[in-house]
């Protein structure tokens, strides 16, 4: 047993009092720490320590150049589990997760410096985890009686929760001013008109494109409702706009009619639009303000008027055509069956539940097992359950299946008491055919891809990277060449100067489709390092994807070379035509001068001799003989045959270049 020297007290007279630790420290064996027994401590060490038991504040007591441990009840909430062997232990044992910290500080304070930090962040594991805490702490020199520091005292403030709320807030506040940004983002693209009036002139503080575009084009923002639409002011808007501000509580119309001037004369249109006055509030919940939400639905209502005026025609052939409805009572027993269920069931028995035997068909799941009575849709729907959209399969009296989706909800009455349930029942054997030919088809497009005729190939990311190529495209393109993890650069580098790699880059950035029609393009197609000609029509589609990484290109391409080649022989051609034809025509004008020049000298003669022999019949009178006379029309005639004949030659010499009319 040690010693007690001469007025120095044993451990259970030492620190009285100090709470958990002050008894953890008296009962500890020191003998057996770096510090030994209590009564050799110097009296530094021993006050210092008493002023950290009898503290409320966390504080811990470092000593000796092992700067070992000595804390109080406060202090110990920090140490987690690592109380209560980090009593009496080298702060770098007990703490090694922090010591890259605290190196830099312990020999600064034990050369008499005191250093304190605010809000600092430690990563600390006080229960085996490592957490970042942010600590308030003050380190000061602890001098013993020979003025020399002999250790550190430490008090610690733990503030994480503190500075993680601060920090959450800093958080939210970012979060919210974001949100107020995309808001504004939100309202600007939105497809509705959008609108937010402040004040109680309802002046207009934000207006999206669509609103100005529903209101004519106007520009509204910072004008009153007044000046902005003096229109709406005897149309009851502004009663209501008072009505919200005043109640608080939103205002929802549907195809509500307002006349507004959008043409261009400024007449009033009548528009119809569906709209929602919502109150705005601050943040002492008082209404600063109206926000509008419209939607035009003139051409719907428009249509389902016109479509109005036909319903009656057809009110009888649309009831035909609903889904089966079955409706039972409290207790499962049906008690309405349309004239669709006879479609799908083949009947139904009012009176008894759809599973009793003594209806005419076997219900089924969709595996085409026979269900329990207690879990067919209308059974659960009766005991409070909702079926959505569920399948099942329904065998008829004739022994033939039909696979259905249907639905099933509990009905109540206005008290809320079970009155039973509804179901509707749709026949989608069809349609899972179909969807299962789908999916046959899709099976088959990998097949298609790679033997289409036509050069297929898709990229990915902005450095367009060739995620799959098809036969053809490999062929034709790069003579056989692999293409897949190569970016368009690597895989095609003469492409380069040609425009491509700037055409794929815009239609990755704007995400429109790009088409071109019999566009050039000089590549290796044949491998040997030799560049080709091709004309080819392609489409660039951008291909989108919510991963930014994914979104890509597809690229769709057919050679027209030989066509083009054909093509510009022929235009060759078509110039000498033209050409040909050109001279052909002024040849033609040449004639026609021809044909009328010589028809005026060929007339000429006849005509005299025609003005002569009415002359000579003028002269001689009644003196004309039979005979005379007789000779007289003979020769007019042969003057009138020689004009037809002058005419008949004209025409012909503009036969192929005249039309004429059709007898």
């Amino acid at each position: 047993m040690t010693p007690v020297r001469p007025g120095i007290a044993a451990n259970g007279d030492n620190f009285p009092g100090g709470g958990e630790l002050g008894a953890l420290i008296r009962a500890k064996d020191w003998s057996r720490s770096i510090l030994g027994p209590i009564d050799l401590w110097p009296a530094s060490l021993r006050t210092t320590v008493s002023v950290v038991l009898y503290s409320a504040f966390p504080m811990i007591v470092l000593w000796g150049p092992e700067l070992v441990q000595i804390y109080n009840d406060a202090y110990r909430m920090l140490m987690g589990a690592k109380h209560p062997d980090g009593l009496g232990q080298p702060n770098r044992e007990c703490w090694p997760e922090a010591w890259e910290i605290n190196s830099s500080i312990y020999p600064r304070v034990l050369a008499g410096e005191t250093v304190s930090f605010a809000e600092a962040r430690y990563p600390l594991a006080p229960h085996g985890v490592l957490e970042d805490y942010y600590l308030t702490l003050s380190y000061s020199p602890v001098r013993d009686e020979g003025g020399a520091v002999g250790g550190v005292f430490v008090t610690v403030f733990d503030v994480t929760s503190e500075v993680r709320a601060r920090l959450e807030r800093d958080r939210a506040i970012a979060s919210v001013r974001g949100e107020r940004e995309r808001l504004h983002e939100v309202f600007a693209q939105a497809p509705a008109a959008i609108a937010v009036l402040e004040g109680d002139d309802y002046r207009f503080t934000v207006a999206n494109a669509r609103y100005r575009e529903l209101v004519g084009g106007r520009n509204v923002v910072d004008r009153t409702l007044d000046e902005a639409l003096p229109e709406v002011r005897g149309q009851g808007f502004v009663a209501l706009l008072d009505r919200v501000r005043s109640s608080g509580e939103p205002y929802m119309a549907t195809e509500a009619l307002v006349r507004l001037p959008r043409g261009a004369s400024g007449e009033l249109e009548d528009v119809y639009v569906d709209f929602v006055y919502q109150p705005l509030r601050d943040a002492s919940d008082d209404v600063y303000g109206v926000m509008a939400h419209a939607v035009e639905v003139t051409d719907q209502v428009h249509a389902r008027r016109r479509f109005e005026m036909l319903a009656a025609e057809r009110a009888a052939v649309l009831g035909q055509v609903a889904d089966v409805v079955i409706t039972t009572d409290s207790e499962g027993r049906v008690k309405f069956a349309n004239g669709a269920a006879g479609v799908i069931y083949g009947d139904v028995v009012l009176g008894k539940t759809v599973w009793d035997q003594d209806q005419p068909f076997t219900l089924l799941d969709a595996a085409g097992e026979r269900r329990a009575p207690d879990g067919v849709a209308l059974a659960r729907a009766v005991r409070g359950e909702r079926v959505i959209d569920e399948e099942w399969r329904v065998r008829r009296a004739d022994g033939t299946e039909v696979l259905v989706l249907g639905s099933a909800v509990p009905v109540s009455i206005g008290d809320g008491a079970p009155m039973g349930a509804a179901m509707t029942v749709r026949d989608v054997t069809e349609q899972r055919r179909l969807q299962q030919q789908v999916e046959l088809e899709r099976n088959r497009l990998s097949e298609v891809f790679e033997q289409s005729p036509a050069l297929i190939a898709v990229t990915r990311g902005s450095a367009h990277t060739f995620a799959t190529a098809n036969p053809p495209f490999r062929q034709v393109v790069g003579g056989g060449r692999q293409f897949t993890g190569l970016t368009v650069r690597e895989a095609l580098p003469e492409l380069d100067g040609q425009g491509f790699y700037e055409l794929l880059d815009d239609v990755y950035a704007s995400r429109e489709t790009f088409v071109g029609r019999e566009i050039l393009a000089r590549f290796d197609r044949n491998g040997d390092g030799r560049v080709n000609d091709g004309y080819f029509n392609f489409v660039y589609q951008p291909l989108d994807d919510a991963d930014d990484d994914a979104r890509g290109i597809l690229i769709h391409a057919v050679e027209v070379t030989e066509q083009v080649l054909a093509r510009k022989d022929v235009e060759a051609k078509a110039d000498e035509l033209l050409r040909l034809a050109h001279a052909l025509e002024q040849s033609n004008r040449e004639l026609d001068q021809f044909a009328y020049v010589a028809s005026h000298d060929l007339k000429a003669p006849l005509r005299g001799i025609a003005n002569l022999t009415q002359w000579i019949e003028e002269d001689l009178g009644d003196r004309v003989t039979g005979e005379s006379s007789q000779h007289m029309q003979l020769l007019k005639g042969r003057v009138h045959r020689m004009e037809s004949l002058i005419d008949g030659i004209l025409t012909y010499s503009r036969a192929g270049r005249v039309r004429a009319t059709a007898e």
